[in-house]
């Protein structure tokens, strides 16, 4: 007995149509259209400290090399983390001393 299979090309075509009529146009997540550019970074600097302490709390349980990818995503999260502190910091003007 022979099964007729489908033809994988067809169906993933087939599929995405599917995909693409159903899932929202929009991401999952939006943003208050009153946020200001400080607030925003500032919350983005929230954001990626939670990130950073996940993945540093997840690499910490975890043996090589799943550890070791944890990790590097961790100091990805740093060096945003310290671009977007930074980039705040730019936003306070510097105190002059008269």
């Amino acid at each position: 007995m022979n099964k007729d299979a489908n033809d994988p090309t067809k169906d993933r075509a087939a599929f995405n149509r599917a995909i693409d009529h159903y899932l929202p146009t929009q991401g999952f997540h939006s943003i208050n259209e009153d946020l200001s550019f400080e607030d925003a970074l500032l919350y983005t600097a929230s954001l990626l400290d939670s990130a950073s302490a996940t993945a540093l709390d997840c690499g910490e349980t975890l043996d090589n090399p799943e550890r070791a990818k944890i990790l590097a995503v961790w100091h990805l999260l740093e060096i945003a983390k310290t671009t977007v502190d930074r980039s705040i910091e730019c936003l306070t003007p510097p105190k002059t001393t008269t």
